[in-house]
């Protein structure tokens, strides 16, 4: 397929969409690492990047541009948009159909290639950082978070080899599709590697695996052909919620011991911050009412039945 055209030759405003969009955590990264973003503050004192000599330079604006394993923010930095594009990739399917934007589509083959680029950029820079392909092997082997990233890092190259037309032509559409299903449970073991990663703070994880939960709670109602209907999708939004701040609290007692009670009250509290169920629930809204307005303006077209 053309990388930014339509099959009619015709420039797609959905594909070069999808490409600014995997290509904007690759710049963030390039203008974070030149601006000093992934360095602490020198340890010597004094002004930043006026440190000992070759511990590190001076990037923009006089910061350091290099550090104390300075890969280890990078590599978390990747991680972190590699889960973000992964979702995007899997809510193109949703909204062609709750905003009857058919070529929608198109950008879907993009965004999956681009969320596999940034895992396997991911685990480069982790290789890097470990310095020994032994030494990484054996890390990968013995701490079950890296296993579970490495798994479900085999799944998406597999993903990603076959996401041509010619590898759907050689394995035929039954099988084709069959492989592709992965990428389901692939990106589960993703969350479940950024949840294992992040260790206290599982803010940014508890959200991605909530908007996980609708995505997939999506597909079920499409399934049974109930995915645009109005009071399915509030229900799904306030179900999602309701998951989210269940997964967030047995995390939490699970992990560190915390009463599952404490962390479900936190969630009725806004004097803080607003709890990822609620960010997951507002925004099943909003995107039910935003379908709604849509569909009403451009309705889906009527399946009539087949002749006999």
């Amino acid at each position: 397929m053309p990388l930014l055209r339509e099959n009619s030759g015709k420039l797609s405003v959905e594909k070069i969409g999808a490409l600014l969009v995997v290509l904007l955590p690759l710049v963030l990264l390039l203008v974070r690492a030149l601006s000093g973003g992934f360095t602490p503050p020198s340890p010597f004192g004094g002004a930043p990047g006026l440190g000992a000599p070759g511990l590190d330079s001076p990037g923009l604006g006089g910061e350091p541009a290099l550090g104390a394993r300075p890969l280890v923010e990078v590599i978390r930095f990747i991680g972190d948009w590699s889960i973000r594009l992964l979702l995007i990739s899997l809510a193109v399917s949703p909204a062609r159909r709750l905003f009857n934007w058919p070529k929608l589509l198109a950008a879907r083959r993009t965004l999956g290639l681009g969320a596999a680029l940034l895992i396997g950029i991911h685990f480069t820079f982790y290789l890097i950082d470990t310095g020994n392909l032994g030494t990484a092997a054996r890390e990968i082997a013995l701490r079950i978070y890296l296993t579970i990233g490495f798994v479900a890092l085999l799944a998406f190259a597999a993903l990603a080899a076959t996401s041509w037309d010619g590898a759907l032509k050689r394995l035929g559409a039954e099988r084709w599709n069959r492989l592709h299903r992965l990428v389901y449970p692939a990106t589960a073991l993703g969350l479940l590697h950024f949840f294992m990663q992040q260790k206290l703070d599982v803010t940014e994880p508890t959200l991605m695996a909530g908007l996980f939960v609708w995505l997939m709670g999506w597909r079920i109602l499409q399934h049974y052909q109930r995915g645009t209907g109005l009071l399915n999708l509030l229900a799904l939004a306030a179900l999602s919620g309701v998951i989210t701040a269940l997964m967030e609290a047995g995390w939490y007692a699970t992990a560190t011991g915390i009463d599952p009670a404490r962390v479900l009250a936190a969630n009725l509290a806004f004097d803080y911050a607003i709890s990822p169920a609620w960010w997951v629930f507002g925004a099943g809204v909003v995107v039910t009412l935003a379908s709604a307005f849509a569909l009403r303006w451009r309705p889906l077209p009527v399946r009539r039945p087949a002749r006999a």
